[in-house]
Formats: structure tokens, C-alpha cells, sequence
């Protein structure tokens, strides 16, 4: 069980970082990048808005830096996955 919540933690990492570096790009609804930037816009917006509500965007003169990617993964790291571990290994 713990090399599964390893896994699946390790996998969620990667699509939300891979989720980051995509909303940097513009590409198309149909190219399948833009396909899979769709597929990660619906899952990451759901989980990242109330974190969003909660932590304004930090302003950099004219540009907006969001954290709550950051919130999201120190929160994982250092309250979710602790708990679950002892829970389950």
C-alpha cells in the first residue's frame, strides 16, 4: 500500500507541474496539447480554487505570480501525506 500512495503521489506531482509549465503556452483546443492542458485545466481549477480563494495572487509590477500550486504541494507534503502514511503503512 505504501508503494502505491508513493506512486500515485509521484504521479500527481508530475501532472501538476506539467500542468504549471502548460499554462505558460498557448496552444490550440485542438492540438493534442491543448487537449491535455483541457483535461489538467478541469481537474487542477477544481482543486486549486478554494486555495485560490483563500491566497490572493501575489502582484510583481505588472505581472501576477499564483501560489496556490505551491500551497498545494507543501500542504501534501507536510500534512496529507504524513497522516496517510502512518495511516496506511
Amino acid at each position: 500500500m505504501c508503494s502505491l500512495l508513493g506512486l500515485s503521489y509521484r504521479f500527481f506531482s508530475y501532472a501538476l507541474f506539467l500542468w504549471i509549465i502548460l499554462s505558460w503556452i498557448q496552444v490550440s483546443r485542438d492540438h493534442p496539447i491543448g487537449q491535455l492542458k483541457r483535461l489538467l485545466d478541469s481537474i487542477f481549477d477544481q482543486l486549486l480554487a478554494p486555495i485560490r480563494n483563500t491566497i490572493p495572487t501575489l502582484r510583481i509590477g505588472m505581472a501576477g505570480l499564483d501560489l496556490s500550486p505551491i500551497v498545494l504541494i507543501l500542504g501534501l507534503n507536510y500534512l496529507v501525506l504524513p497522516f496517510l502514511s502512518r495511516l496506511f503503512c
